[in-house]
């Protein structure tokens, strides 16, 4: 009898483990190296140290169907609570403008989370975290205004670092949960750096974002210019690929400073 072909949707689901199977193979391959993080969307497994600070202000801009958005300033808090722990707030700063329509302005989604590292490079050779993140409108005013959604959104990743060859690794999985509009997704992201000249790091990232219906692909170019042990330059553009969808990123673009403490 005629095997009937399987399900798109099947189809889908079978490339996506393929996919994560093969971000899993590469993160595991030697020693640790993080390059995740601002600019990039992907992040990493590494706090900035007990007593420590790391500081994002950047300037993101985002281009979707029929919107346009630009968050500045964007203010990612990180603060180390020991070798092994950072906690984290985000909240930004948001111009919206839909085609045809006039600027609007006010306080976006406010991301917060805590990150905990429990395999270090040095035991193990190579870094593995979590960090959940919860996501939320802060004032009732921006969804009445439409300047953000009115769902809430609670991440529960994985992230994993290594070194590949010379090339610093970073890799993140997980499931992002969303209520109030909107279906939950399984992202899975892989980010990669190399020195390229006196204190500058170029960055590569793809990252995936799978949810019923939708399939999209981030590819992300970035660099960071290390100006002195504080200050740090940070910047990014990319666009994502994949199902016709007005969250879809035609471009996404990061440029900012990173302050250490």
């Amino acid at each position: 009898m005629h095997k009937p072909f399987p399900s798109s949707r099947r189809v889908r689901q079978r490339r996506t483990v393929r996919w994560l199977a093969l971000i899993a193979a590469v993160a595991i391959a030697g020693p640790a190296l993080a390059q995740g993080g601002p600019p990039m969307v992907t992040d990493d497994p590494e706090t900035p140290g007990d007593g420590h600070w790391e500081i994002n202000l950047g300037a993101i801009a985002t281009r979707t169907h029929g919107r346009l958005e630009i968050a500045a300033p964007d203010a990612d808090i990180n603060y180390g609570w020991g070798d092994h722990i950072q906690f984290k707030a985000d909240v930004p700063w948001v111009f919206a403008r839909d085609d045809g329509q006039r600027w609007r302005s006010g306080l976006g989604s406010g991301n917060f989370g805590v990150k905990w590292r429990f395999i270090d490079q040095e035991q193990a050779g190579f870094s593995l975290s979590t960090y959940p993140q919860y996501t939320r409108s802060m004032l009732d005013g921006s969804i009445r205004r439409g300047i953000t959604g009115g769902g809430h959104e609670f991440f529960l990743p994985l992230e994993l670092a290594t070194d590949v060859g010379g090339f610093g690794v970073s890799t993140e999985v997980g499931r992002n949960f969303v209520s109030g509009g909107g279906d939950s997704q399984w992202i899975a992201g892989i980010v990669a750096g190399h020195a390229c000249g006196e204190g500058r790091e170029c960055i590569a990232e793809v990252r995936r974002t799978q949810a019923p219906g939708t399939h999209l692909t981030l590819l992300n170019l970035g660099m960071h210019w290390k100006i002195n042990e504080t200050y740090t330059l940070l910047g990014a553009v990319g666009r994502e690929f994949g199902s016709s969808s007005d969250d879809k990123r035609q471009v996404l673009v990061y440029l900012g400073v990173q302050i250490t403490r």
